[in-house]
């Protein structure tokens, strides 16, 4: 949830999951000189009025965000730069651990991964919207192929290590092309490229791995007609979105 003011228009805005919800205008600023922050209460029938749920991630900004600004808040869940670095730049703080990987000065914008040896992957873990089949959610990521083999892109395990329940979502099939599967519409350089059946998710927190199926994950995964095995090539501007994006989004991130 956000909430915004703007006092050029003297409005007053609300957001749900990045969408507008409601607005009123017009209405005054506040005009005191100091003031306190009360999260939880407005203190009307206090002490009687507690919030009854959870709140986290708590921001304060001193100018109006606008529309995008909020929705991007709200829905880019992780987002890596690979900068010689695999922190997550969001709120969230998710970083990814690797292994096997170096950095390149071949990615997509400035550095990027190089995913050159046999083993070699990066995981994000704990991510809750992957495990619900009742989410929408959208995967971006810049790959630069350096073999024609099958090789795993994204992967999605209840484990690090893939035992229980997994699923190879992205991965090159033996000519070298893309291949898609469990619920996917697969947009390739801006372009809709392939489309897939309904995903069906597991009901725990899930990692993610990019650039590998895991090692132990053959017995348990769910591949179509997806050949598992390692990618390789380089890996650049990783992100995860808790909504669908649009075409004319799908087309900005690949073409900006």
């Amino acid at each position: 949830m956000a909430y915004s003011y703007d006092y050029l228009t003297l409005t007053q805005h609300v957001y749900v999951n990045g969408v507008l919800d409601a607005s009123n205008s017009p209405r005054g600023p506040y005009i005191g000189t100091a003031g306190n922050m009360t999260i939880g209460t407005n203190k009307v029938f206090f002490p009687l009025n507690y919030w009854d749920g959870c709140i986290d991630q708590v921001s304060y900004f001193s100018r109006t965000k606008n529309a995008s600004e909020i929705l991007s808040d709200a829905t880019l869940t992780v987002a890596y730069t690979f900068n010689n670095t695999l922190s997550d730049s969001r709120p969230l703080g998710i970083n990814g651990t690797g292994t096997s990987l170096s950095y390149t000065a071949s990615g997509r914008i400035s550095g990027g991964l190089s995913s050159l040896t046999s083993g070699s992957y990066v995981q994000a873990q704990c991510l809750v919207l992957l495990s619900t089949s009742i989410n929408s959610y959208s995967k971006v990521i810049w790959i630069n192929q350096t073999a024609t083999t099958a090789g795993t892109i994204i992967h999605v395990a209840s484990t690090t290590i893939g035992v229980s329940w997994s699923i190879p979502m992205l991965n090159l099939i033996n000519t070298g092309n893309l291949g898609a599967s469990n619920g996917l519409r697969l947009w390739m350089n801006g372009t809709q490229f392939a489309a897939s059946c309904n995903y069906s998710a597991t009901d725990v927190s899930v990692t993610l791995t990019m650039g590998a199926s895991l090692s132990r994950a053959a017995d348990s995964c769910t591949s179509g007609i997806i050949t598992t095995g390692q990618y390789f090539g380089f890996l650049d501007e990783s992100q995860l979105f808790s909504r669908e994006l649009s075409l004319t989004e799908v087309w900005s991130l690949a073409n900006p």
